[in-house]
């Protein structure tokens, strides 16, 4: 089954009034199989987001309100690192360190490919206020660990422009976004830059004339 990449609406209140912070809203997550998970306000809950199991299956419940201390982007951030934990198909919560990284790197994606984050400045901004407190990891699904975003970045696969295609481009951009399916496959959302995998889509990406 063709994997469904998530996207993430990240979206200011305008309807606040003009004394009030607006907060964050967030939309757009998909499971595994391209399921939706609906993203459920709930400013009343202490947790940043955790996941809750509703009528039609797994939702996303956050407090946009939840981490005052950082920055929009950073809580995009750990909207979509959530998110990613459905997309990838692993546990919501009771991962290992290795399993987080993993929805870490693709969280990270996912907001490059929303174009929220548009290069490495924007992945250091994200990285350097993530010095997370004792608390705000108690509001997370966890585990407490150190970030390297600036890993997942380096790694992340080259994938075509989203801008509209026009001409050849989009013969072009159905065949490389073939071998980033097949690449993703092949490494079960590792996003690793080596190895056999990586040879693989090489050759599928040089095939395409590129």
């Amino acid at each position: 089954m063709r994997f469904v990449i998530p996207l993430i609406l990240l979206v200011v209140s305008l309807a606040a009034p003009a004394e009030q912070t607006p907060s964050l809203v967030f939309e757009g997550c998909t499971d595994a199989r391209g399921g939706p998970i609906p993203a459920v306000a709930e400013p009343s809950q202490a947790a940043f987001v955790e996941t809750r199991q509703g009528s039609a299956g797994a939702e996303l419940h956050y407090n946009a309100d939840a981490l005052p201390r950082r920055k929009d982007l950073t809580r995009a951030f750990l909207f979509a690192q959530a998110c990613a934990r459905h997309n990838l198909g692993l546990a919501p919560t009771g991962l290992s360190v290795s399993e987080a990284r993993k929805a870490d790197c693709w969280g990270l994606s996912t907001l490059m490919r929303s174009q929220l984050v548009a290069d490495e400045s924007g992945v250091a901004a994200i990285q350097a206020d993530l010095d997370l407190s004792a608390d705000e990891w108690a509001r997370l699904p966890g585990p407490a660990r150190a970030f390297n975003l600036g890993a997942c970045y380096r790694e992340a696969i080259r994938l075509p422009s989203s801008a509209p295609p026009s001409g050849n481009q989009r013969d072009l951009n159905a065949c490389l976004h073939g071998c980033g399916d097949r690449l993703f496959r092949c490494q079960g959302g590792a996003l690793s830059a080596s190895g056999a995998c990586m040879q693989q889509f090489e050759t599928c990406e040089a095939a395409c004339g590129r």
